[in-house]
Order: structure tokens, then C-alpha cells, then sequence
């Protein structure tokens, strides 16, 4: 067992015991050095135990990659991932601890163990007070901290094996984002494995199921095996940025003069992002756009170091979160140049913005990660959250969509699509499907449908016939590219569908799902809710209730109440209970569930929206408009923040509330609504889209309402005129318009 315990230090400590180990690691494979060590009698006990001697050999590859220690004998905590801090008057690089008031909170979690993630916004200082907790309360522990997710096996193995130990895992997501670290893993760890855990709550948000719709198969199935691993987590303490005055009051008494100086603006920076240089970068970053290049061999501020960073910063808010391609950066800052003026700006040369972007503040942080071209955080939060920062140009969409690998665009898909930019993903997918990335062509695809692009049927239709019997397409993933497509048939295609038609595709959908996973499985569960949907539209709602209440019972007992299948499942049978017992039945039933899913913070927008809405039109249908306006109003208040007053998920929500406005009396401001939804549908989803048809057929009703009866008449024929030839003479929108012509009959 010595042997052992002094091959993990050889692991850990590579770098720090011996240069010749360094030396062979740069110049031999990871197989010839994993020997060498070996041959000390170290290496092979720990490949011997844990039967992964590639994770072994590229530990060994990379120096440092394993780091374990005493706790008590950590006298470096910049090791473990703790911002350093600028140096003063030859002060250390890691300032006084100020106790901060999740201390006791925290402390008391460590001692009773488990698995504690100290969650919290960029420099925060989460991992000063992890570090801190973890000191005070668990000094005789070991520490192991895996560099990375490379050398996340090899960390588990050694905190089994080390215990009572820490298994420390600073920015969580690191781990997560390869599907290394799961919830079996951590169970297998036992009682006296204590996992300490930081990440920024805008990353968690990143594995939430409100973005499953748009991930490849890979991409959801990492995503849901890290939402288990949230599911694990016995104990989470959420550290505010800004500091209480308890804390602040504390910072005052420490004697050291960057905190003193972080206090004096701890009205507008939190003291931990302030000692992390965050608002100094970001205003170095702003004056950079008025500074004059200067003489060459002095690195400094100028304007092309400046639009180098903004190029930075709106890759990562575009979607783009794992490193950058610096020529895709140098591309890209020229156009950030150009929308500034140009030459007038005095721009110095590419190797001094490059430097200057690069070089650390106060041997701090960098506004870009030298290593992987990323903006720093900071820099991107504050760019996110101010109302006032220029929007992504259209270049930056377009250079994206055309440059990254088709499996990296899915997220930078669906932003594109909501910024208005939709026509840019089109080549994206046919890239995708030209490189066989089927997933990554529906993810875009879906975010395409979301938009109202009327290519999205006709490529996803291409998709599933190019990947249908290719090698190496599993047989699951068809059966979800054809659930899609059932749907976006039944619900999608220019507005008005064409249910019989996707009834046929998805019964035979759901028994083949059925047939290889089994009846509870959730992918089949949910292809059910897309059969009871196009049941009931096909006029069978009795059928369709039926199915919806069983994948209510089903999903309840196997995945949860809170779950987002069983979510779905009661939103469908609400649908056909409106539909078969009335509108106040709808309401009760919209407003239970509107209700339970307010208070889950994982559930995505798009379907509390969508739960709103119809509780808003039942309302209305049930007498009830003045609370609909109410309820609509405010959905679509929130709608514009998530998508924009013109995206076309908003669309529907603006037409039944400009609905309710005329119902609950006020005509003229219906028909001043209707006006704006035309124009505004038109240019998003075309002029024959039956939501811009249904928009005039209403401007029509109020316009009539209001006393002009010539205007009404003409814009229920323009209606007639556009409608009848695309929906046809028996469509109820057709019937109903022409009933409100003077000649009817």
C-alpha cells in the first residue's frame, strides 16, 4: 500500500519531484514514461487497480495533471484554482481571507459530507471559500484535485483510495462537459469521499432540459447525465457577488490595501471580482477603442486590440464555448473595426493587440485566455446583461455558421435563428448533413422551425432520407428524427399542418420505438404525446385524452412529477380536457399546471409560455377576457426578453391577446394591435402564413368594430383572396371570413 500511496504522489506531483520525468514526457509516448514510472513501482499498482492505463498515460503525459495533498499542508492555493490577486509592495499573490456569511453554513456541510457544490456568479470568490471551509474543517483529509476531465478517473480512483479525502472539483462543468463524471461514480465513492465542488450558475443553466430540443443524441445524453450529477449534490450554497455588509464590514478591519480599494466600488463590483481584476479589464477594453496606435516595440492599448476582444467576447455570447481558432479571430475583429470607422480609429498591428489582449493585469487574468483564445468571463457577463452593448453583428453569425465543425453549431443555431438571422443557418445544415453530422443537422433544423423558415420540413425530410441505413446512425436516433418530423408535420408546415398525414408517420414511429426500447422508455413515452396529438386532431380527443392520461401515470411512476415528460404529458391531456369538457375546465387544468411549473427552475421557458398562453385563450374562451389580457400581457413581456417582440414563438401569444384586448371592449387598441401583428408576421413568416392571415382576419373584426366598414370589407377579401387558394375553400379560416362579406349566402 506505501508503494501505491507514493505512485499517486509520482502522478500528482510529476513536475514538482523530478525534471527527468517532465523531460521524457516531452520526448517519448505516454506508454514509454507510464514504464519508466512503473519501473519505480508506482504506475503499475494504480493501472493494475483501476484497468485504464490510457487515462494513466496521459495523466503521466501532462505534469501536474493530478494534484493530491494533505489538506493541512496546502500552503498554495492558487493551485487549487483561487484567483491570484495583484501584488503590492512585494504582498503575496493570495490576500487575507474575509470571512464570508455562507462560512458556518458551509462548514457544516463539509463535516456532515456528501457532495457540496458552492455555486455562485464569475469571481464571486467560491473557490477562496471553499478552499477556506475545506481547511478549517477537514485538515487531515487528502485533497485531490483532477486537472481535468482527462484525469478525472484517475482522481476518483486515488480519493477512494486516500480516504478520508476531498475530491476537489473547481469549475464542475469542466467534468461534466465530456460525460466523464456521473452519479454511479460518485456513489461508488462511499462515506468518507467528501466531493467540494464550484460552478458559475450561467453554466449550470447550460445542461438545463430547456435545451434539449436542440442538442444532437451525444449532446442530450451528456446534458442529462450531468443534470443525474446535479441530482447528487446533498448540499449547495449559492455565494452572492455582491457582499453583505457584515462582509463588507469585515473587509474594512483585513490591513490590505486591494481590499481596501475593492471596498471603496463594492456599490458596484463585488469585492472577489474586483480583486480578479474583472472591471479593471473591462474598462481597459472600453478605453482601448479611443487610444492612438503607438511606436512598435511597446505593447499597449489601441483600437484593433479592442475589436479583437469584442470579437472574443461575441463568440462566447454567440454560443461558442470551448476554444477559439485565433484566425478565426483575426477574421472576425476586422469587421468590429470597420463598424467602428475603420482607419479613422488609428488601429497599431496585429501582433500588439494580440499581446495586449493576452497579457495578464497584474499577473492576474487576461481579457483572452492566451491558451484558448477565450474572452474572459467577467467580460462577457457584463457584456450579456448591459441593455445598452451593441447587438452580435450579422457578420459575426454568418462567420460562425460558415467556419465551425457542424457538432459545435447547435446552441449558435438556435441564437442566430432568435437574433433574426435564420437564412445563415440554412447552409449550416446542409454542411452538417453533408458531413454526415445527422444530429447536428436536426438540432439546426428544429432551431429553423422555431424560426418559421419554411426549408426546415424540406431539410429534414433530406436528413432522415440521406441517414436512413448509413452505418453507424443507431437506430434510436432515426426514431427521433422521424418523431420530429411527424410533429413538425402535424403542427408546423407553413402554420396549418397536416395531421392525417403525421398520424401515419407517427404510429409507425412510436411501435418501432416501442419495439427497441421498450414501453416505459421515455423517448416512446413521448412519441405517444405526439400520437394522442395528431389523434385529436383527426377528431378522435376522446382517444387522444386516454393516451395522455396513461403517459401521465407512467412518467409519474418511472421519471417523477416534476419531470419534464410528465410535464408534457399533462399539458396534452389539459389540451383535450379543454377540448372535450370546456374552456373552464381548461382553466383549472392550465392554471394547476401553470402553477406547479412556475416553482421548478428547470423547466424551459417555451413551455411555461406555452402553458400561459393556453390558459390565457381558455380564459378568454370562458368569459374571463379581462384576466386574459392579464395573463397574456405579462407572457408576452417575458416572451420579448427571451426571443423578441417578432420571433415567431411570440407571434401566436400577440394574436389571442390582441384577441382578448377587442373582447374585453377596447376595439381601438385590438385594432391597432392586429396592425403591428400583421406587419410584423409578415416579414417573419410571409404574407400567407395563416397567423398573418388570422392577424388581418381580426384587424378586419376591429377595424369593422370601430365603424369603418368599407377598410373591414377590404381586408376580409385580401384574407379570401390570399387564403383560398393556399388553405382551400372548406377551411375555417376561409368559411369564416367569407360569412363576414356582405354578399354571403
Amino acid at each position: 500500500m506505501r508503494r501505491i500511496v507514493r505512485g499517486w504522489w509520482l502522478v500528482a506531483g510529476a513536475a514538482l519531484i523530478t525534471a527527468v520525468l517532465t523531460w521524457l514526457g516531452k520526448i517519448y509516448t505516454g506508454a514509454v514514461v507510464a514504464g519508466a514510472v512503473a519501473a519505480g513501482g508506482a504506475i503499475v499498482a494504480v493501472i493494475a487497480e483501476r484497468g485504464r492505463a490510457h487515462i494513466a498515460e496521459r495523466a503521466n503525459r501532462k505534469p501536474g495533471s493530478l494534484y493530491v495533498s494533505r489538506v493541512n499542508r496546502i500552503t498554495d492555493p492558487i493551485r487549487l484554482g483561487v484567483h491570484p490577486a495583484a501584488r503590492i509592495n512585494g504582498s503575496d499573490q493570495v490576500p487575507p481571507f474575509v470571512r464570508r456569511d455562507r462560512m458556518p453554513e458551509l462548514e457544516a456541510a463539509l463535516r456532515t459530507g456528501g457532495f457540496v457544490l458552492v455555486v455562485g456568479d464569475s469571481t464571486a470568490g467560491k473557490t477562496r471559500l471553499a478552499f477556506e471551509a475545506m481547511r478549517a474543517c477537514l485538515p487531515r483529509h487528502v485533497c485531490v484535485r483532477p486537472a481535468d476531465s482527462v484525469a478525472l478517473a484517475a482522481g476518483i480512483a486515488a480519493a477512494r483510495q486516500k480516504r478520508p479525502s476531498v475530491l476537489w472539483l473547481d469549475d464542475l462543468d469542466e467534468y461534466l462537459a465530456g460525460g466523464g463524471l456521473s452519479r454511479a461514480a460518485l456513489r461508488d465513492l462511499g462515506d468518507r469521499v467528501v466531493v467540494l465542488a464550484t460552478m458559475r450558475a450561467h453554466l449550470r443553466d447550460e445542461f438545463s432540459s430547456r435545451y434539449d430540443s436542440g442538442r444532437g443524441t451525444t449532446e442530450r445524453l451528456t446534458a442529462r447525465a450531468a443534470r443525474e450529477v446535479f441530482d447528487a449534490i446533498t448540499t449547495e450554497i449559492r455565494l452572492e457577488r455582491m457582499w453583505s455588509s457584515t462582509e463588507l464590514a469585515a473587509a474594512r478591519e483585513s490591513g490590505d490595501p486591494r481590499i481596501a480599494l475593492a471596498v471603496e466600488i463594492a456599490d458596484r463590483h463585488g469585492v472577489a471580482e474586483t480583486m480578479a481584476a474583472g472591471p479593471a479589464l473591462l474598462r481597459d477594453w472600453h478605453d482601448a477603442w479611443s487610444a492612438s496606435a503607438r511606436p512598435v516595440g511597446r505593447t499597449h492599448a489601441d483600437p484593433r486590440g479592442a475589436a479583437l476582444v469584442s470579437a472574443a467576447v461575441d463568440v462566447r455570447r454567440a454560443g461558442c464555448h470551448g476554444p477559439v481558432d485565433l484566425d478565426l479571430l483575426r477574421d472576425l475583429h476586422e469587421v468590429y473595426l470597420a463598424d467602428r470607422g475603420g482607419t479613422v480609429l488609428r488601429p497599431g498591428t496585429w501582433e500588439n493587440a494580440y499581446d495586449w489582449a493576452t497579457t495578464p493585469l497584474h499577473a492576474t487574468s487576461s481579457l483572452i485566455d492566451p491558451e484558448t483564445h477565450q474572452a474572459f468571463d467577467y467580460l462577457v457577463n457584463e457584456t450579456s446583461n448591459d441593455p445598452t452593448a451593441p447587438v452580435i453583428p450579422e457578420a459575426t453569425w454568418r462567420t460562425l455558421l460558415e467556419r465551425l465543425a457542424p457538432d459545435e453549431l447547435a446552441d449558435i443555431g438556435w441564437r442566430a435563428a432568435d437574433a433574426g438571422y435564420a437564412h445563415h443557418v440554412v447552409p449550416a445544415v446542409g454542411r452538417a448533413i453533408d458531413a454526415g453530422s445527422f444530429s447536428a443537422a436536426a438540432a439546426l433544423i428544429e432551431s429553423l422551425d422555431e424560426a418559421g423558415h419554411p426549408d426546415a420540413l424540406p431539410l429534414l425530410e433530406r436528413t432522415i432520407s440521406l441517414a436512413d441505413g448509413q452505418d453507424g446512425v443507431p437506430a434510436e436516433d432515426m426514431v427521433a428524427l422521424r418523431h420530429k418530423l411527424a410533429w413538425m408535420i402535424g403542427e408546423r408546415i407553413g402554420g396549418h399542418g397536416d395531421p392525417e398525414r403525421a398520424l401515419d408517420l407517427i404510429r409507425q414511429v412510436a411501435g418501432e420505438a416501442e419495439r427497441l426500447l421498450g414501453p416505459d422508455h421515455p423517448q416512446v413515452l413521448g412519441s405517444r404525446l405526439t400520437l394522442a396529438r395528431e389523434l385529436g386532431a383527426c377528431g378522435s380527443a376522446e382517444e387522444a385524452l386516454g393516451i395522455a392520461t396513461d403517459v401521465v401515470a407512467r412518467s409519474t411512476e418511472s421519471t417523477g412529477p416534476d419531470d419534464l415528460l410528465t410535464l408534457n404529458a399533462r399539458f396534452e391531456q389539459a389540451v383535450w380536457t379543454r377540448h372535450l369538457h370546456g374552456s373552464s375546465a381548461g382553466v383549472t387544468a392550465f392554471g394547476d399546471l401553470l402553477e406547479q411549473v412556475q416553482s421548478i427552475d428547470a423547466v424551459p421557458w417555451s413551455f411555461v409560455a406555452d402553458t400561459a398562453w393556453n390558459l390565457g385563450g381558455s380564459l378568454l374562451d370562458s368569459g374571463d377576457a379581462a384576466e386574459a389580457v392579464s395573463v397574456l400581457e405579462q407572457l408576452i413581456a417575458l416572451n420579448d426578453e427571451a426571443y423578441g417582440h417578432s420571433h415567431a414563438q411570440t407571434l401566436p401569444y400577440r394574436l389571442t391577446h390582441m384577441r382578448a384586448v377587442g373582447v374585453a371592449g377596447d376595439h381601438s387598441r385590438a385594432r391597432e394591435l392586429a396592425g403591428e401583428l400583421v406587419v410584423d408576421s409578415s416579414r417573419t413568416l410571409g404574407p400567407t402564413h395563416l397567423t398573418t392571415l388570422q392577424a388581418k382576419a381580426f384587424l378586419a373584426d376591429w377595424t369593422r368594430a370601430c365603424g369603418d366598414e368599407a377598410a373591414a370589407v377590404a381586408l376580409y377579401e385580401e384574407v379570401l383572396a390570399d387564403g383560398a387558394p393556399l388553405l382551400g375553400d372548406d377551411h375555417w379560416l376561409v368559411t369564416d371570413v367569407r360569412a363576414e362579406l356582405p354578399d354571403h349566402g
